[in-house]
């Protein structure tokens, strides 16, 4: 059965569009995969995921858990994507692209990875009816992310 090992909670401003996750080492941001994750949501080389929101005024909420094993699909999950992910450094970086980037502490090595996602269907509709003249704040939007990560 698997184990949670961590659990890490953040916002992140959803700069350009998305926000993107890779090792410190990784520092190249890869353009390809942004046409993949829009139409996915997220897309991932093994190195880098490019993760595209549906809105961009509000803060998404990030959560980033590592299992002994393969975790169950969150409950509330409206879908996901796998990939691959290598952690060279044991630091995995969060990238708001050019408001900031900051970094936690990850085990080096290769992963299986899901990242999961609620609350897109609520923001594309709250972006449509938002008046994109008022600033947002850095408010919370309903966008949630789920990146779990465990041995490959």
């Amino acid at each position: 059965m698997a184990q949670r090992l961590s659990n890490y909670q953040t916002l992140v401003m959803p700069d350009y569009g998305g926000f993107d996750l890779y090792d410190a080492d990784f520092d190249v941001r890869d353009n390809a995969l942004i046409k993949p994750a829009r139409a996915r949501a997220a897309a991932g080389n093994g190195l880098e995921v490019c993760v595209v929101c549906a809105q961009t005024r509000f803060k998404v909420r990030l959560v980033i858990e590592t299992w002994t094993a393969e975790p169950p699909l969150l409950d509330d999950c409206e879908g996901y994507e796998e990939m691959q992910m290598e952690i060279s450094t044991g630091l995995l970086v969060i990238s708001e692209r050019t408001r900031g980037a900051w970094d936690i502490s990850i085990p080096k090595g290769t992963y299986r990875s899901r990242i999961s996602f609620s609350g897109r269907d609520a923001a594309s509709q709250m972006a449509a009816e938002a008046d994109s003249s008022t600033p947002s704040d850095g408010r919370e939007g309903t966008e949630q992310y789920t990146f779990q990560m465990w041995p490959a």
